[in-house]
């Protein structure tokens, strides 16, 4: 996520869920969450403009199939 200023991430899964997004902002391992999010077969989110992160991770709340796709400008 470092360097872009437009950052968004779509989701979508079989079954509704609550996806966890995690932040590693220096890439040390030291993980944060940001934000949980609901998804009921689509959600998007949009980051702050200016936000940065070296890793970001999700994970769900529930077995389900999902994707994610991250989008960077």
């Amino acid at each position: 996520m470092t360097g872009f200023v437009n950052k968004m991430v779509h989701l979508k899964t079989d079954r509704p869920t609550s996806v966890k997004i995690e932040i590693d902002f220096l890439g040390d391992g030291s993980w944060e969450l940001y934000e949980k999010i609901t998804v009921n077969g689509y959600a998007r989110h949009i980051f702050p403009s200016g936000f940065s992160a070296h890793w970001v991770r999700l994970t769900s709340n529930v077995s389900c199939l999902a994707s994610a796709e991250l989008m960077y400008t």
